[in-house]
């Protein structure tokens, strides 16, 4: 989560002396109300209603926010636990507007439709005070709730409002294909050709991501097919660059969509389908009379690494300078990048490494006393920041990741991490957590994999080795239903000890989900993806040490090269609820840039994989 370890920054600010209230500074933490709210808040993750009323009988603030922000009504909304919403409400929970929306915003974010219009009926604000200003209208547009829509009747001003990345409502709508809140929106009169910061229209967006129903929607509302975007790129160049939609580029080519127009790079939509090896975008192109034209993009592993780790750099600096905390993405993935290209002989920037694991360190060195506190006393757990949403699990599990690439030597903070997370061990061996939202937070396969790297690295108790030993047989027998499950036990088994012999073996179920075009996707019928095919190649490297000249190992690769854009990076589209505010660290990729993150962090290192540079020695 982006702002996972905000909590302990409070800590270190707050758990200051006395001396420090009286020179003027904030109060220490009152570590009985912040017990009382890990109680309602493991009480709510847990469904029980009778510890719930508990915990408000014990003295719980119904309106009192954990370490993250969250309010308790927050908390039920996103559990979906709707018999305690009343007795928060009973007991004075309100329906103000709080740092992530009030909790109608909550609930139109969930799909819940009808628990927003009762919570909107309640007084629940109808106006998002969020910090990336996204309203509650752009949301409910962006995840399917016209009767929210509907309810909120906005009027024109509303409809022409701009998040900070100057996305209004039908740019939401037309990112994620909201065919049924397009229509609401366009019949309110919202502007079909208003753009954001980046120029994009929402016609864009929908060509971009492939949202065939939205783009035939919006250019019988008079959306223009000739407009381009900052980088001159059309919509008709975005499905060539990125979505390979044939059904798009056929409607776009029928609205007269120019087909000549070079965007920044120099390319037409058939120069690009034709990188991109979108034969069928290519073929509709040619039959319309395009002719390739614009300087053809060579693909080579190592121009690519060097290019996507420039680009990937810059962002993990943008980021660490405007975020006060370590997370999965930045400090997580971000180090394990750095430090995997450093061990492969790859130009990082070490001051740029060495900060990011210090962040981390800093950070969990506030929580030290906690954790090594938990311990002993069960009671401190609940204190240890997140536990109560069962959420400590993920983010250390990253932590773990970059510090096992980065060759960080044990130390007495990541060690009293480690052997807290080791406490967290369900007793079939796997580590588990409440909130899924992929793609990076989505597998407990993943999870186990990388608790394993920090049970090896840092836990210094004897039981470690049985520890590694009980994830071990989990990984083996455990359910992969998705593409990362299948790719992340290849990891942790690989991580806990088994042969890279035995681990090939393993690899027959992950070769088998490999896609014509070389990628994999992440479930049934999701089309391939960087992410995705970055993991998995990694996987098939790295864990079952299939050899650079396997067909399907170069069939992936070739996939990750021919969809790098030349900024450096892999585009993804955002797709999950943001829970989490969005601030624009400058990496490519808009409001997406998160998940394109993701993507890029995860086809570099797959890349890197087929480098035959010699690694340097570890540390």
């Amino acid at each position: 989560m982006q702002r996972f370890f905000v909590g302990l920054v409070a800590l270190g600010v707050f758990s200051a002396s006395a001396s420090a209230q009286d020179k003027g500074g904030p109060p220490p933490l009152d570590f009985k109300a912040i017990g009382l709210t890990a109680e309602l808040f493991t009480a709510i993750r847990q469904g029980d209603k009778a510890a719930t009323i508990a915990a408000l009988d014990h003295g719980a603030d119904p309106n009192r926010r954990n370490w993250i922000d969250m309010t308790p009504m927050d908390w039920a909304l996103l559990l979906d636990r709707k018999d305690l919403l009343p007795v928060l409400l009973q007991r004075g929970a309100k329906l103000d507007n709080g740092t992530y929306g009030s909790p109608a915003v909550g609930a139109t974010m969930l799909g819940r439709e009808k628990e927003a219009l009762e919570l909107l009926d309640k007084g629940a604000g109808a106006v998002s005070n969020r910090p990336d200003k996204a309203t509650t209208l752009m949301l409910a547009s962006a995840f399917g709730a016209p009767k929210v829509i509907d309810r909120l009747k906005p009027d024109a001003a509303e409809l022409a409002k701009q998040d900070i990345d100057g996305a209004t409502a039908l740019i939401y709508a037309a990112r994620l294909g909201q065919v049924e809140t397009s229509k609401r929106l366009l019949a309110l009169g919202a502007s079909v050709d208003q753009t954001d910061s980046h120029g994009r229209t929402p016609l864009m967006y929908a060509a971009m991501n492939g949202h065939k129903a939205v783009v035939d929607l919006l250019l019988a509302a008079g959306a223009k097919p000739n407009l381009t975007d900052k980088t001159q790129a059309s919509a008709l160049h975005l499905v060539a660059r990125y979505s390979g939609s044939v059904g798009v580029t056929q409607s776009l080519l029928k609205a007269k969509a120019a087909f000549a127009g070079k965007d920044a790079t120099g390319k037409t939509p058939l120069t690009l389908a034709t990188h991109r090896r979108f034969a069928g975008v290519a073929a509709v192109l040619k039959a319309a009379g395009a002719r390739p034209s614009g300087p053809a993009t060579t693909l080579a592993v190592e121009p690519a690494v060097e290019k996507s780790l420039i680009t990937f750099q810059s962002g993990m600096k943008r980021f660490l300078a405007q975020s006060e905390c370590a997370s999965c993405h930045h400090q997580g993935l971000g180090v394990a990048v750095l430090g995997r290209a450093r061990l492969k002989g790859f130009k990082v920037d070490s001051a740029l490494l060495e900060s990011n694991v210090k962040r981390a360190q800093d950070n969990m060195g506030m929580a030290m006393p906690l954790l090594q506190g938990a311990l002993t006393n069960p009671q401190m757990a609940a204190l240890v920041p997140t536990s109560e949403m069962g959420e400590m699990t993920v983010a250390s599990s990253y932590i773990f990741w970059g510090l096992e690439e980065a060759q960080v030597k044990p130390n007495p903070v990541f060690s009293a991490l480690a052997q807290y997370s080791a406490t967290q061990q369900q007793p079939m061996g796997n580590w588990e957590y409440t909130l899924h939202r992929g793609p990076m937070q989505e597998s407990l396969v993943t999870a186990t994999a990388f608790q394993v790297l920090g049970l090896r690295r840092f836990v210094t108790t004897p039981d470690g080795a049985e520890r590694i030993r009980k994830a071990q047989a989990w990984l083996q027998s455990a359910p992969t239903p998705t593409t990362e499950d299948k790719a992340a036990r290849l990891l942790g088994l690989r991580w806990s000890g088994l042969s890279a012999a035995a681990v090939q073996k393993q690899a027959t179920a992950l070769l088998a989900l490999q896609r014509p075009d070389g990628g994999f996707g992440a479930k049934a019928g999701a089309s391939s993806d960087a992410h995705t095919t970055g993991m998995a190649l990694y996987s098939l490297r790295a864990a079952a040490g299939l050899p650079v000249s396997h067909p399907a190992v170069r069939k992936a690769a070739d996939y990750l090269l021919r969809t790098q854009d030349e900024s450096g990076a892999w585009y993804a589209n955002k797709t999950i609820q943001p829970f989490n505010y969005f601030f624009d660290t400058g990496f490519p990729g808009g409001e997406s840039q998160y998940a394109s993150f993701g993507a890029t962090g995860w086809a570099t290192l797959a890349l890197m994989e087929m480098s035959e540079r010699p690694k340097v020695a570890k540390k």
